[in-house]
């Protein structure tokens, strides 16, 4: 009696294999591009740019132009020191012009940033003008009366001096001073010389 043959089953195993292949075969086809992407093209540009052309740079003037008058880390004899005096009449008569002087010196070892000096007048003397005679500054007056003067970065041994005219009053007397205060946003050396004033009198 003829036998029919016997079929063999195909293995299920094997299309499960080709699905999870193709999966991971997306997945690979789609990482790779992105990967040397960012590194070729954008990562290893940037980390060598930045290391060669511009970390080392930056550290050398940061440390010597801007460090040391920046950070509260640098010791104190190495600070910024904005020194400040100021001279005038010792009296004034009546309706008389006189000439005061405010003089601001960066003393210090490092360059003072946003350096900045505040002038009142004394009371009863009228404010005539101003101007800046030495140095870089914007002096402007104030709406108080009082003359503002802007001068920025200040680099050791710089000096800025600012002149001011006023006139006595009318009629009256006594003793009135002018007060002239400066500040800096670098840490400094000292801040007991930030203050000067000026005192006169009043015939």
């Amino acid at each position: 009696m003829f036998s029919r043959p016997t079929r063999t089953p195909r293995p299920r195993v094997a299309a499960a294999a080709i699905v999870t292949a193709a999966v991971a075969g997306v997945s690979l086809a789609v990482a790779s591009p992105a990967s040397a992407a960012y590194g070729p093209d954008y990562g290893d540009g940037w980390v060598n740019g930045y290391t060669g052309n511009y970390s080392d740079n930056w550290t050398k003037n940061y440390n010597k132009d801007y460090g040391d008058a920046w950070t509260p880390r640098v010791p104190a004899q190495n600070r910024a020191d904005v020194a400040l005096s100021a001279s005038g009449p010792a009296h004034i008569d009546h309706g008389q012009e006189q000439l005061w002087t405010v003089r601001i010196t960066n003393t210090g070892k490092s360059t003072a940033h946003g350096v900045r000096s505040v002038t009142t007048m004394p009371n009863g003397i009228e404010h005539r003008a101003h101007r800046v005679v030495e140095g870089s500054a914007q002096a402007v007056l104030g709406g108080d009366g009082s003359v503002v003067a802007t001068i920025g970065a200040l680099k050791p041994g710089e000096t800025v001096r600012l002149q001011i005219a006023g006139r006595g009053p009318s009629h009256g007397g006594g003793t009135v001073q002018l007060v002239t205060k400066v500040t800096t946003t670098s840490p400094e050396k000292s801040t007991s010389n930030n203050t000067a004033a000026v005192r006169t009198r009043i015939a």
